[in-house]
């Protein structure tokens, strides 16, 4: 039987551009004149997996227009070879501002893999604390069933976020997820550092640590494999870099491990603004 990896999350809502994250202080002073639209993403990206695993190729689209001040639509197409399985997920997010201070998520993907989600939802609500509202808590609750029409898991992902001066936002969080059947609970803690501010570069590592309910069944060399509530680490370094005013390009490095395979990643990509 398919199960979902409890803590993964669509690709539409790990994208953080400019537009969607609340704007710091010394972000909103280096905006450009034109306000940005919209952003499109076109890319590649491979794997190798150690222990037997087929090594994984994908192709994305992605991106994000901001159809009114305060109202972002982000979306995310993936075609993906992962265990020698093909698959297409597709996904659509919406972030909309509430007032100066609060703004809220909701988002819905579809896969059509068995180690991809059938059907993900997830639903968020942040808040900007302070005089120069730096700071930025959130919670998001999803939803999940897979492809075999039996795995379901729900979570909660609580962050803080804080953007420091001279381009600099850290972010930290704990995952909780519930996967069924077994009510299998899995805790994931995440820290990510982002340098850098629009029209000129990015640089992100984030890290990744903690319990999965279950492996995707592709993933099994054997059924007498264990493949629940394991372990697991995922580290990732990001770059993007602007070359002209409206394109740039993205690359990638990311590696990855469990107890029973380790992956070793690299991504590559343009962007076009508009």
């Amino acid at each position: 039987m398919a199960a979902a990896l409890a803590c993964a999350a669509p690709a539409v809502l790990a994208q953080t551009p400019a537009a969607q994250i609340p704007a710091a202080p010394d972000a909103a002073a280096s905006a450009p004149e034109a306000p940005l639209r919209g952003r499109v993403d076109l890319g590649l990206s491979g794997a190798r997996l150690t222990a037997g695993e087929s090594n994984w190729f994908d192709q994305y689209a992605r991106g994000f227009v901001v159809v009114k001040p305060g109202t972002t639509v982000n979306w995310d197409l993936n075609h993906e070879r992962h265990f020698g399985e093909r698959g297409t997920v597709g996904a659509l997010a919406l972030t909309q501002d509430l007032s100066p201070r609060w703004y809220a998520l909701a988002g819905m993907s579809f896969g059509s893999a068995s180690f991809q989600a059938k059907r993900r939802v997830d639903l968020g609500l942040y808040r900007k604390w302070g005089a120069d509202q730096r700071w930025v808590t959130g919670l998001v609750y999803m939803n999940s069933r897979s492809n075999d029409d039996i795995h379901r898991d729900q979570g909660l992902t609580a962050s803080l976020a804080y953007h420091a001066p001279r381009n600099w936002v850290a972010e930290g969080g704990l995952v909780f997820n519930r996967s069924n059947p077994g009510s299998v609970t899995g805790t994931r803690g995440f820290v990510a550092l982002t340098q850098g501010r629009e029209k000129s570069h990015y640089l992100v590592l984030r890290l990744d640590h903690g319990k999965e309910a279950y492996l995707p069944e592709a993933a099994l060399q054997s059924p007498s494999q264990g493949n629940v509530a394991f372990n697991s680490t995922e580290a990732t370094l990001q770059w993007r870099q602007w070359v002209g005013p409206r394109w740039g390009y993205t690359a990638s490095v990311q590696h990855y491990r469990n107890p029973y395979y380790r992956r070793h990643g690299i991504a590559m990509g343009l962007f076009f603004d508009f």
